[in-house]
């Protein structure tokens, strides 16, 4: 480690930095030694300038911004390094996330919500912005960030303890409603009510309930296909599986499903006998379609287990869903399972239908290698498409220095004109013959 005094720290690193490129590992180690030294002064400088020097690490935005803490250094500056973060590498959910915690940890809790609304624009189906934005939108947010937050919650958080979480949301938002209409304004206390009432409706909702020291297993096949159960969780088309019960237990045995805004069509509800006795070898399954709104239906039947499965048919008349969710957002927890959709069971004529075309081709195959008889081979042909743009163009590419100080243009004019066109063919000995290839 060079010799660097505390009250030229900046200046010593700089000069440093400017002359050699250490290994990364050598840093840490220096960093974690005056770390533990105490030398906080000098811990800022060394990072500061390896930042301005293009010798960036992850793990230096968060040590500096602790240092910065200890030294009592403008709340502002700690901001600015926290946001550095985010921007190191890709803009993802994860990093926007990350980021917002930090400034949360270090007061700033206005920057700090403004990085979850923006993380929940790029995955709007996850729960974690609007679960974290609550309380900050109650602190520093505005009115219509405390409506964002609850509305979000109550649409997209189905965690175990969900229904204390929505009574809570819900009571904000009724609290801004009643606010409101003592202030006069009905027109837009309407418009929030009416907000409320579509994040309290849920397009579908099914439970199973039996009795006896069996498991039964509830499956839900959705009309693009995906199956909801206990091994895919969460699918495609907004179906979320709520609870894997089974006996002796009276009180744990019930599976339920829920689909808060699910898509138009079919769904094939299936009962599997597990393991065990059911009482009656029967189960009931309760539907409610609409649920929560004045279109409510329910539907309530008992399946029988002459076999090992059992089920009906119901469909959804006015599914709310008009985008498959996009599975990439979810949770890193769920990724394993939901990797067995492909594994899920198809509806019964698709493999029935996949079966027959299996065994043509095996019979097809077959009798191909018995004939004595050989084919000719057809000829192939492999198309190769290029777009070639005519005319101006020009790239642009803007590059932000590792201390958010600088931002450096890259522009790239480019004036491109097809000077003419020809057409190779083999047909004719390699002569090109533009106008007579489509006829040979």
């Amino acid at each position: 480690m060079p010799k660097v005094s505390e009250e030229s720290a900046r200046k010593d690193w700089s000069k440093f930095f400017s002359k050699n490129r250490p290994y990364p590992v050598r840093i840490r180690q220096w960093v974690m030694k005056l770390h533990q030294e105490g030398k906080h002064k000098t811990v800022i400088g060394c990072l500061e300038s390896a930042l301005i020097q293009g010798q960036a690490q992850p793990w230096m935005y968060e040590v500096l911004a602790l240092s910065m803490e200890i030294e009592n250094y403008p709340r502002q500056e700690i901001e600015r390094v926290v946001l550095s973060l985010s921007d190191f590498g890709a803009v993802t959910f994860d990093n926007l996330i990350y980021s917002a915690a930090y400034l949360t940890r270090f007061n700033r809790k206005s920057a700090a919500l403004g990085l979850y609304q923006q993380a929940s624009r790029l995955a709007p189906e996850r729960h974690e912005p609007y679960m974290l934005s609550l309380k900050l939108a109650k602190d520093v947010g505005d009115s219509n960030d405390v409506i964002w937050a609850a509305t979000g919650v109550l649409q997209y958080y189905w965690g175990k303890d969900y229904m204390n979480k929505h009574r809570d949301a819900e009571n904000i938002v009724v609290d801004r409603i009643q606010q409101l209409e003592k202030e006069g304004n009905q027109e837009q206390a309407q418009q929030l009510q009416s907000q409320l009432s579509q994040c309290l409706a849920r397009d579908l909702m099914i439970r199973v309930d039996w009795s006896g020291a069996g498991d039964l297993d509830l499956y839900v096949e959705e009309p693009l296909g995906a199956v909801c159960s206990f091994e895919t969780p969460l699918t495609i088309a907004g179906g979320i599986f709520m609870h894997d019960g089974a006996g002796p237990d009276q009180a744990n045995c019930y599976e339920s499903y829920v689909c808060p805004q699910g898509v138009t069509g079919p769904y094939q509800i299936r009962v599997k006998k597990s393991f065990g006795e059911v009482v009656g070898n029967r189960a009931t399954v309760t539907v409610l379609i609409n649920a929560g709104t004045p279109e409510e239906e329910k539907i309530v039947r008992t399946v029988v287990f002459n076999d090992e499965e059992s089920g009906f048919t119901i469909d959804l008349p006015n599914g709310r869903r008009t985008q498959p969710r996009n599975l990439s957002q979810l949770e890193p927890t769920f990724r394993t399972q939901l990797s067995m959709l492909n594994t899920a069971p198809l509806r019964f004529h698709h493999v029935k239908s996949l079966n027959e075309r299996k065994a043509k081709v095996h019979q097809q195959f077959a009798e191909d290698r018995l004939t004595p008889t050989r084919r000719a081979g057809a000829v192939g042909y492999a198309p190769v498409v290029q777009t070639i743009p005519e005319g101006t163009s020009m790239t642009a590419q803007a590059v932000v220095s590792p201390d958010r100080r600088y931002v450096r243009l890259s522009l790239q004019p480019s004036i491109t004109n097809v000077t003419d066109v020809f057409t190779f063919s083999y047909l004719n000995n390699g002569n090109a013959n533009g106008g007579n290839v489509g006829g040979n």
